[in-house]
């Protein structure tokens, strides 16, 4: 790969590949500088674009549901279950967003041994297109934030 310095860049360049490298040089503060490297991987993965999972009922989260939306479209009252992490681990600090696309109620609901932070304990999405945020804080302990009701 050529190296490119950033005045050569335009705002229209072409997309970032993950095996493009970033070299960032660091004033190591003895009169030399520590050479760092960042990915394309590494850096899209903090500013991606997110994804979606569309279910149709009752839903437990998966690990593939890490940092994307999950919504639910349904006529009927539904849930999106939070999963122990001895079943499921997700990494602390994973958010998911939860969006309730059809008319029927989306709650937040979880399994025996997981704890939820959530205002008032309001863990049910107000109405359709309403989106809940859910946040792992520790092993067995999420935040839930959002249009929410109790």
């Amino acid at each position: 790969m050529a190296e490119i310095r950033i005045s050569q860049l335009t705002a229209k360049a072409s997309s970032l590949a993950d095996t493009d490298e970033f070299a960032i040089a660091e004033d190591d503060g003895a009169g030399s500088y520590v050479s760092k490297k960042i990915t394309g991987a590494e850096l899209k993965g903090g500013l991606t674009e997110i994804e979606f999972n569309t279910q149709s009922a009752t839903y437990t989260l998966a690990l593939t549901d890490q940092n994307k939306m999950v919504e639910i479209n349904n006529g009927s009252a539904n849930e999106i279950i939070i999963p122990l992490n001895s079943a499921v681990a997700f990494p602390i600090g994973t958010q998911i967003l939860v969006a309730q696309l059809g008319t029927g109620q989306t709650s937040i609901g979880k399994s025996f041994g997981v704890n939820l932070y959530a205002e008032g304990n309001k863990l049910k999405i107000v109405g359709q297109y309403g989106i809940a945020t859910l946040i792992k804080k520790s092993t067995d302990l999420w935040y839930v934030a959002g249009n929410l009701e109790a």
